[in-house]
């Protein structure tokens, strides 16, 4: 900061500077800038901070002011697009990534959680890679009462599945998601999500690839985990150890079509009902369809599917 008066971020790939994380000098010249970004947005609703951050700088080095500008360094000081997307580290790393003095140059001090939208997606995407530890008054991740259920997602393992095209594919993962929410609902668990494959080159991507995370967030908030929940350093070993292993015996009720077997509510309960370990682990929910009862409870709860799998893409900017 000898050198200059603004530090932004850089904002790559929209190539400008990034208004979320900027180090700024306490001076005239930065507070004449910042007066007139204050300008800029006050005149107009539709400009937001970063658009009036770059205007107003390109606007005081047109008339050749003392202002000067340097991006802070776009190894160290990183946008979502840079971090997240561009490595497609949509997961937390399961190698010791530290920094250490022969990378150092190297490491991130600042990600800045942009190009996705809304904040739902944005806390989603940092709790998958371990970056949140808030526990909030729920104790999202610190409570020794909650219980969890895990499943195995087959997918991941089978080549045939992954030679089928990607809107059979992402149906597919859809309905064993919807059945293993239906099963936590069923048995008061909260579901931890598994890898999804659904992508055309065969890597295992998060939930925001191809689901609404604002709309599954506003009918199943705290009824779901990431999938690296059970890694976060806040949740207790005794939760982490507490794994119970059941198969899903397949006792059809009938059958619900399109080669799904349909189980009944009470199968569930019967099957998995008075197992207590903190974490429950089942095969495959996939091409299962619990059949839930009429009462208002299971009501509510179809509503739910119905109304929380809207479609999506990785950055979340529309819905279907």
């Amino acid at each position: 900061m000898r050198k200059t008066d603004v530090a932004p971020l850089w904002n790559s790939p929209g190539c400008d500077y990034n208004a979320g994380f900027v180090v700024v000098k306490p001076s005239d010249i930065t507070r004449t800038l910042y007066r007139m970004i204050w300008s800029i947005t006050s005149q107009s609703t539709e400009t937001d901070d970063q658009r009036a951050l770059n205007d107003a700088i390109e606007a005081l080095q047109s008339e050749k002011t003392s202002l000067r500008v340097t991006e802070l360094n776009e190894r160290r000081f990183l946008s979502g697009y840079e971090y997240f997307q561009k490595p497609r580290r949509w997961f937390a790393s399961n190698v010791d990534d530290r920094c250490s003095e022969r990378n150092y140059s190297d490491c991130a001090v600042v990600v800045h959680n942009n190009w996705i939208v809304s904040k739902a997606a944005k806390i989603y995407r940092f709790r998958e890679n371990l970056m949140w530890y808030y526990d909030g008054n729920d104790q999202y991740y610190t409570s020794t009462t909650r219980r969890y259920l895990i499943y195995v997602n087959e997918a991941l393992k089978n080549p045939e599945f992954i030679k089928k095209k990607r809107d059979v594919r992402v149906a597919s993962e859809i309905s064993a998601l919807k059945t293993a929410m239906t099963m936590g609902y069923l048995l008061d668990r909260t579901v931890i999500l598994p890898k999804f494959r659904i992508g055309k080159d065969a890597l295992e991507y998060p939930l925001n690839s191809f689901i609404h995370v604002k709309t599954f967030n506003g009918q199943f908030s705290g009824r779901y985990r990431e999938h690296s929940f059970l890694r976060h350093p806040k949740v207790p070993d005794q939760v982490k150890s507490e794994l119970h292993t059941h198969a899903l015996v397949m006792t059809k009720v009938g059958n619900s079509g399109r080669g799904s077997v349909a189980v009944s509510r009470f199968e569930i309960l019967r099957q998995f009902g008075k197992i207590n370990a903190s974490v429950l682990a089942i095969s495959s929910p996939r091409d299962v369809n619990v059949v839930l009862g009429t009462g208002r409870g299971d009501v509510a709860f179809s509503r739910k599917l119905h109304r929380g799998f809207l479609r999506s893409k990785y950055k979340q900017g529309k819905r279907w």
